[in-house]
């Protein structure tokens, strides 16, 4: 992989765009300041190809710079012969962030979207990790490496190698084994507790369920029969109770039957009444009827008679009124004639009346205009007045003003360099206060490592006094089983006989008794030992941790430092530059509170400067606006002279024409005397009306009435004649069912008190049949037969013993079906929990040997010492090629050695090598693992990270010469180095400076 060009925006220190083309780049350093943005170079390759960065939180929230809203990185580069180029963006969104993702490919010279199957990781061929690990060489860490104890150069390589993941395998297969010993044992106790039946207890429970299968069919069949008898029993005996209860309600219904007779008798009369109630209605409505018509006919001819005298009075009262009409109307008509010579008066006086309202009204319009107007000139001149006295203070303001331009200049020039150099001040503070926390980490893991050291002092004083009661224990049972063994020979020889261990001839005498020796166990010696043993492994690791801590705390120190003396450098840099501008002491909240003071005043005079503007303007609008008020004034008061004199003219010509009218009106108004000619002839026409209405009225009423006197009299004669003709009907109705009329009304009775005797005649009837029936059927089934209680209670008691025997035995029956089903289930559960125990048991085993295998000084002790011969074999051939054949790198007693072939293959151990020779041992072996992790991919670019410390003239002579035969080797090599004196012997220079405005590229 080569890169072609990378572009960021807003990714951490690079706020602004950045391009870095790496086309005509081979050999280049890049450099700047501490926190300058070196390493987010390459952090920014990483994002743009994985999404991730080395050592930093992988959010592209938290890798946007400080104020910015979106991020953006576009990385073009190489890989066999093909062009690709990435772009990830982010964008804050509100509530939500927009990611997206560009991977595109370069055809025939045209960009085109390589497909979504297809991934960075499968075009490079490597992972995040492998490709931090091969393409971004941590060059210092191989000279920590190779100088280091074998210890410490073991962790370093597990973490080059990535070989953590061996770490975490052995973690994971000892929590696995505590898990599945923790579960086996948790199965033991639930075996315990289970206590599952033997076979013995679940055939002999079989067996007895077996012979309740047989008897219960027998007790069931005998339980029905007992029920079957009983209910025969009882069957017969409540028909005998039942046959003799309706024998006694057939006799006690039997005696209503006189009353009953009566009731039918009653019900025939009613019917035969009802059969002519239709003839007897007819009658009484032809009866009332005749009754209504004389009633009628009386009425009728007593309203003829009144109508007759009130048309004679009416007819009177209009002749009388025809007469009164005729005197009246020649007085109105004399009234009109003096009316006619007044309307012409009255119309003008009514046109006099307007215009002297009209006058009046222009005159009070002239007065107002006139008010309005004096009104005016003496708020002109007050307005005038004001705005003078205004202008008169503002300019004596202007004069007292302390604004002074030339200070708020300077302020202004320094502004910019204040900015920075109160982000130096801050950046400053900062770092101090992180160079104290670090000095607090180093104290306590100074602290640590002593305590940590006294802990395995102790460690290792246990394990020597476990190790030293073991041996003694061992050697105790040693004597004792070898006096154990001599005892059994003797017992087993005789004198004379040979001995089958020294083939010497056995004999009694002389030979010492041996003392009896007991057996010690030596299980718990051994696991204390063990214990010990792993608390001492531990803590260990422990230390080693810690100091690997420690020193990393120490080396972030000596950079925060150094960190801390480039802040002050450029700090008193921008000092300088405020203090060639200002010439004086300052103090940066002074500057800040002076300068916010001389805006303000700056601001304010600006805005007293306007003010006078406006205000002279005011000032000549003002007095523009007295002079025509004036003058507006004067025509006012002409208009309102003219308007009184025309006032006074139109008073005089209205009094004339008042004055003739009062004489033909004879002191009434014209108005006044049409009303009342108008209401004298309307109350005349009013009056006759009201006579004519009532003459025609008893015209009207009298026609009515003598019309409803005929039709009365023909209405009474025809209801006599129907009233004869129904009296006959119904005296034939009589007849035909032989009755008077008074038995008829005698016999009349209601509908519902007619049902109610034929419901109770009926219900007698029917119950006597139903009693009747059902005494036959029970005679006949009864028969001869004859039972009582006692015999029915034996019965009931044998039933009830058959069932019970039945009940007993059925759950007896599934009392023993439900144990054999649980003890099945709790048999079957056993033996997968059994199963299950032998499962757990294996794979505990298996995990156990596995955490065994996987310990630091087991396998990975293996991997990694196989792993450092194969890097140090393949870094020998390449520290050949960077020395010009002088060293060959070995290992011996897990020391790094360096054979000097100019010197006749002297050997001397690699910590004695100097700057220059060691940077090309740390730097074959780096270039070894990077091969190595690569698995053979072309590495078309290779970065070397800081790591160089202080290096003399003829250490950075080496390093240059050993770069530049890299370089001829096809690859892109960058340096990053804060040591400007190695950057300044590179063919180019990338220089990433800090401003205002966020990191700067700089190509030198």
């Amino acid at each position: 992989m080569r890169p072609l060009e990378l572009i960021v925006e807003g990714f951490t220190s690079f706020r602004t765009r950045q391009v870095l083309d790496f086309t005509n780049l081979d050999l280049f350093a890049i450099t700047g300041a501490t926190g300058a943005g070196k390493t987010s170079l390459l952090d920014a390759i990483t994002f743009a190809l994985y999404d991730k960065v080395a050592n930093k939180p992988n959010s592209s929230k938290e890798l946007v710079s400080q104020g910015a809203t979106q991020l953006k990185v576009e990385f073009r580069f190489e890989m066999r012969q093909t062009e690709y180029r990435v772009l990830r963006t982010w964008r804050n969104r509100g509530k939500t962030d927009e990611k997206k993702f560009l991977f595109d490919q370069l055809i025939d010279g045209e960009w085109e979207r390589c497909d979504r199957t297809q991934k960075v990781e499968d075009i490079i061929g490597m992972d995040f990790e492998t490709f931090t690990r091969v393409i971004i060489l941590p060059q210092g860490q191989f000279d920590e490496f190779l100088k280091g104890e074998a210890g410490k150069r073991r962790e370093i390589l597990r973490q080059l190698a990535g070989f953590q993941i061996f770490e975490q395998m052995r973690k994971e297969a000892s929590d696995r084994t505590s898990r599945f010993k923790a579960e086996r044992e948790g199965l033991d106790k639930v075996l315990e507790g289970m206590q599952a039946p033997t076979q013995a207890e679940v055939e002999a429970q079989q067996l007895e369920l077996a012979n309740l299968e047989i008897l219960i069919p027998e007790l069931d069949l005998q339980a029905k029969q007992s029920q079957k008898l009983l209910e025969v029993e009882e069957r017969l005996f409540a028909q005998i109770q039942q046959y003799q209860q309706l024998s006694l309600k057939l006799a006690q219904l039997q005696e209503d039957a006189s009353q009953i007779q009566v009731l039918e008798n009653q019900l025939r009369n009613a019917q035969l009444a009802n059969s002519i109630m239709g003839t007897w209605t007819v009658l009484q409505t032809a009866r009332k009827r005749v009754e209504t018509a004389i009633a009628n006919l009386a009425s009728s001819k007593k309203q003829l008679e009144i109508s007759r005298l009130d048309l004679d009075q009416q007819q009177e009262a209009y002749e009388k009124s025809r007469t009164e009409q005729v005197a009246a109307q020649s007085q109105i008509e004399s009234q009109e004639r003096n009316l006619a010579l007044a309307e012409s008066l009255h119309t003008q006086q009514q046109q006099s009346e307007s215009e002297l309202k009209r006058a009046e009204q222009n005159l009070q319009e002239r007065s107002q205009v006139l008010q309005k107007a004096n009104k005016a000139v003496t708020q002109a001149e007050l307005d005038l007045q004001a705005i003078r006295q205004n202008l008169q203070n503002l300019e004596t303001t202007l004069k007292n003003s302390q604004y002074d331009p030339t200070r708020l200049e300077q302020f202004r020039q320094v502004a910019e360099p204040l900015t920075q150099w109160q982000i130096l001040q801050e950046n400053l503070t900062k770092q101090q206060q992180k160079s104290t926390q670090f000095q607090i980490e180093i104290q306590k893991f100074t602290q640590q490592l002593e305590k940590a050291q006294q802990v395995i002092a102790k460690a290792e004083t246990d394990f020597q006094t476990a190790s030293n009661a073991l041996k003694q224990a061992e050697a105790s049972n040693l004597q004792a089983l070898q006096t154990s063994h001599a005892n059994a020979l003797r017992a087993e020889l005789h004198d004379g006989d040979h001995c089958p261990v020294c083939n010497h001839l056995y004999s009694l005498e002389g030979l010492p008794e041996l003392p009896e020796l007991e057996l010690i166990d030596t299980t718990g010696l051994v696991k204390q030992k063990e214990t010990i043993e792993r608390q001492l492994a531990k803590l260990l690791q422990d230390k080693a941790k810690i100091e690997a801590s420690l020193e990393a705390s120490q080396q972030q120190f000596q950079s925060q430092i150094q960190e801390i003396e480039d802040l002050e450098s450029q700090l008193s840099k921008s000092q300088k530059q405020i203090d060639l501008v200002l010439k004086s002491a300052w103090q940066s909240v002074d500057i800040l509170r002076d300068r916010q003071v001389l805006e303000a005043q700056e601001s304010a005079y600006l805005k007293l400067i306007a003010e006078q503007k406006e205000i002279a303007i005011a000032a000549q609008n003002a007095e523009n606006k007295l002079k025509t008020s004036q003058e507006n004034l004067q025509l006012a008061q002409t208009e309102f002279d003219k308007s009184s004199q025309e006032k006074v003219l139109r008073e005089s010509q209205l009094q004339e024409i008042s004055q003739r009218l009062l004489e033909i009106t004879n002191g009434k108004s014209y108005e006044s005397l049409r009303q009342s000619i108008v209401q004298a002839k309307q109350e005349l026409s009013d009056r006759l009306k009201t006579i004519e209405t009532k003459y025609q009225q008893a015209r009207e009423t009298f026609a009515k009435r003598e019309e409803a006197a005929t039709k009365a009299q023909e209405n009474h004669d025809l209801a006599i004649a129907e009233q004869t003709q129904q009296e006959s009907n119904w005296q034939q109705e009589l007849n035909s069912i032989n009755f008077t009329e008074l038995e008829f009304i005698a016999a009349q009775t209601a509908r519902s008190q007619m049902d109610a005797w034929q419901q109770q005649i009926d219900n007698y009837q029917r119950q006597e049949q139903d009693l009747t029936t059902r005494l036959q059927i029970f005679a006949e089934a009864i028969a001869e037969r004859t039972t009582d209680q006692q015999a029915i209670a034996k019965l009931r008691e044998e039933s009830q013993q058959a069932a019970e025997s039945l009940q007993i035995a059925s759950e007896n029956r599934a009392d023993l079906k439900a144990w054999l089903e649980q003890a099945h289930q709790k048999r079957q559960e056993s033996q997968e929990l059994e199963e299950r125990k032998l499962a757990l048991q294996a794979q505990e085993q298996t995990y156990h040997i596995l955490a065994q295998d996987l310990q630091s000084n087991r396998f990975q002790e293996y991997i990694l010492d196989s792993l450092q011969q194969e890097l140090a074999n393949r870094a020998s051939v390449l520290l050949q090629q960077l020395s010009e054949d002088r060293y060959i790198l070995q290992i011996e007693s897990g020391d790094y050695w360096v054979a000097d072939n100019w010197n006749g293959g002297e050997k001397r151990r690699v910590r004695t090598l100097s700057g220059g020779e060691t940077f090309a041992a740390s730097l074959s072996m780096a270039l070894a693992l990077s091969e190595k992790l690569s698995m053979g991919i072309e590495l078309g670019s290779l970065f070397l990270d800081e790591g160089f410390g202080t290096l003399d003239s003829e250490t950075l002579e080496s390093v240059t010469q050993i770069l530049e035969s890299l370089r001829q080797q096809d690859r892109l090599i960058g340096v990053i180095t804060h040591i400007q004196s190695l950057a300044e012997r590179l063919p180019t220079q990338i220089h990433v400076r800090k401003s205002i405005n966020g990191s700067e590229l700089i190509k030198i």
